[in-house]
């Protein structure tokens, strides 16, 4: 579930909701941009906790702005679940995701790179003991000038972006299971030419 405002829409959160969740089990990520970088973790409409995964980072290009990881482990859930995010600045650009792993489990490992433009735009590597459900963000840095596009290798699925021109917080989100314990990373191509700030993060069951 991807929801997003662009600059300039006045909110003093936003909400990824109307999401149908299993009642219990899952595990819940959350990964927001913002174009004014903040603290505070994601509240639902379930009664979870968040808590963060890593770091928030900042863009190279943009030092006000950036991403961040937030996880749920055993979540609650509910038919009309909504996942909120304040916003410290009510007009501010905002781009929230929520992914669902309905198999359980918890956040075994989680990486981030930032890429600039001109390089490939490859993320750091995740380590999996065994199978795992592998999710991957790309928060593309480029102005707001034309569409964009981005597109994942190595068996990943692209499962909800916002990519529009205009002054948005760009994402993509992708998937793929994996069978085997290893080493996995994703590599994105994107247009226009531009940088990225790249997470991935691995949920294997207990």
């Amino acid at each position: 579930m991807l929801s997003f405002n662009r600059d300039g829409v006045t909110s003093s959160s936003l909400s990824a909701s109307n999401m149908t969740t299993r009642t219990s089990g899952s595990t819940l990520l959350a990964c927001v941009g913002r174009g004014l970088l903040a603290a505070g973790l994601p509240t639902d409409s379930a009664g979870n906790a968040f808590v963060q995964v890593g770091v928030a980072h900042t863009y190279t290009l943009w030092p006000n702005s950036g991403t961040a990881l937030y996880a749920c482990a055993q979540a609650r859930g509910m038919a009309g679940h909504a996942v909120t995010v304040a916003k410290p600045k009510v007009t501010d650009e905002t781009t929230l995701t929520v992914v669902e792993i309905t198999d359980g489990g918890s956040v075994s490992d989680a990486q981030w790179r930032e890429v600039l433009s001109g390089q490939p735009l490859t993320s750091a590597s995740v380590t999996t003991t065994g199978p795992a459900l592998l999710v991957a963000w790309w928060w593309g840095d480029a102005g707001v000038d034309l569409d964009k596009t981005a597109v994942p290798d190595n068996g990943f699925t692209v499962i909800d972006s916002v990519l529009a021109s205009g002054a948005l917080v760009q994402c993509a989100v992708a998937v793929r299971q994996v069978s085997a314990a290893g080493s996995y990373n994703v590599t994105w191509t994107s247009t226009p030419q531009q940088g990225a700030q790249l997470w991935l993060a691995a949920v294997q069951a207990a």
